[in-house]
């Protein structure tokens, strides 16, 4: 494991600007190696040494989704309230909006560079499920203007309830970190956007060979276990759904136990990171602030596993 210095001084009493100082030092140390410096490449002149930086971009958002910050706007007005100081060249909320889109693949890729620095992306294990994801209560519908692509009526058969939004997924490695999260249309089952997923890993050349991918019983399905195989390596494990009155056997028990993990993790994604209600208007907000959320939980595992603490114990950098 990587375990970057700065990391331990959140071993005891911290405050938000430690966490702010101890995030930039592992963005920017990650931007200068991968990049060569605190900003992303562009085809145009980037931003100047004394503007603001891409690492300070990411920097915000993270913290921000670690202190469980509902709304951007506010967030951005109590930093430079409170912290100004930190981030002296910090643009207007507009300029900052575009700049952090501009930044939301880097995201990603940083969240694969935390795997890799806690020796978690050797995994062959992964789990899969999905979740349900309201934009707006079903009463509201008329009245809002939601451009959200995708959007739309569903059921969601654990809760026994309907809702308006998307049917999202996520893919965590069994130590629990957050590899992806995946946005799918409401009217998508779980076995059909699953597809869609593998296609896009397909496009993308990623390797997945090896990989066990453990799920729940709504992705049964045998010609998609057979395409993935063929084509990626990757192998499905769906818990069978359960017709007998004997009840599962040990296999599905098995199974069972090793995607327990996953329901934890989609817990605290919706009480911590409020991920079933996030306030946005654009196909892009959504996708960025999905991935910061990502990013920022795999991030306190990252802080947790060097600090040697519970795993899940990610409120504590809520401060």
């Amino acid at each position: 494991m990587l375990a970057h210095p700065a990391v331990l001084s959140l071993s005891h009493n911290f405050s938000r600007e430690d966490l702010f100082l101890v995030a930039y030092c592992l963005v920017d140390d990650w931007m200068q190696q991968v990049y060569g410096g605190s900003n992303l490449p562009r085809k145009r002149r980037g931003p100047r040494a004394e503007e603001f930086a891409d690492s300070e971009v990411l920097t915000i958002l993270l913290v921000g989704e670690l202190c469980q910050c509902k709304r951007e706007r506010a967030w951005l007005r109590q930093v430079r309230a409170s912290y100004g100081k930190l981030f002296p060249a910090l643009p207007e909320d507009s300029r900052f909006s575009r700049r952090a889109q501009l930044v939301r693949e880097t995201l990603r890729w940083f969240r694969q560079a935390l795997l890799s620095w806690a020796d978690i992306d050797v995994e062959p294990v992964r789990l899969l499920d999905s979740f349900p994801m309201p934009l707006c209560a079903c009463y509201r519908i008329r009245q809002s203007g939601q451009p959200i692509s995708g959007s739309g009526f569903a059921y969601n058969s654990s809760k026994r309830e309907y809702y308006f939004g998307l049917h999202p997924g996520v893919l965590m490695t069994e130590s629990g970190f957050l590899e992806d999260i995946i946005l799918a249309p409401a009217h998508y089952s779980d076995v059909v956007w699953l597809e869609a997923y593998l296609d896009e890993c397909q496009e993308e050349g990623r390797d997945l060979a090896g990989q066990e991918w453990v799920m729940d019983k709504g992705f049964v399905s045998k010609p998609l276990k057979e395409r993935a195989q063929n084509l990626l390596g990757v192998t499905l494990l769906a818990r069978q759904r359960d017709y007998s009155k004997e009840g599962p056997d040990f296999w599905q028990q098995l199974l069972d136990r090793i995607r327990k993990p996953i329901e934890g993790v989609i817990s605290v994604l919706t009480e911590c990171f409020h991920i079933e209600h996030i306030l946005v208007r654009s196909d892009i907000g959504l996708y960025r602030r999905t991935q910061a959320k990502a990013t920022a939980f795999s991030l306190g595992r990252y802080f947790n596993q060097v600090l040697g603490i519970a795993p899940m114990n990610i409120a504590r950098y809520a401060v």
